[in-house]
């Protein structure tokens, strides 16, 4: 039994050494662009909190639980319900008929009670 690819044995060393030496940058650099990540995204975002959330992204690439957090932080803006754009909108105007016509139903109720009980005594 003869091995075939025999002649390619110093080409075949010669990659694996390559491959060897070649994987663990581009391992380290997945690394770094993965935990930077949320922070640029926060700074992209203009968020008020950018610093922490890149911390929190740096730490979650050592812990795995703080970094889909500081994901989900870098996309999030404080003091802003968590709503979608349009439907918040499209509620507002029903909303607020509603409120005035029942300000407009409680003030008719309240004419019609007596001055006595509207006084409270």
């Amino acid at each position: 039994m003869d091995f075939k690819l025999q002649a390619f044995g110093p080409f075949l060393h010669w990659l694996t050494l390559v491959v060897l030496c070649i994987m663990p940058v581009v391992l380290a650099y997945v690394i770094y662009r993965l935990g930077g990540l949320p922070g640029a995204i926060a700074r992209a975002r203009n968020h008020p909190q950018a610093d922490a959330i890149a911390i929190c992204g740096w730490m979650g690439i050592l812990t795995l639980v703080l970094w889909p957090l500081a994901l989900i932080w870098a996309y999030l803006v404080p003091n802003k319900p968590l709503t979608g754009g349009a439907a918040k909108g499209a509620g507002d105007g029903a909303l607020i008929a509603q409120l005035q016509e029942a300000r407009r139903r409680l003030a008719a109720l309240e004419g019609r009670l007596p001055q006595q009980t509207r006084a409270g005594g």
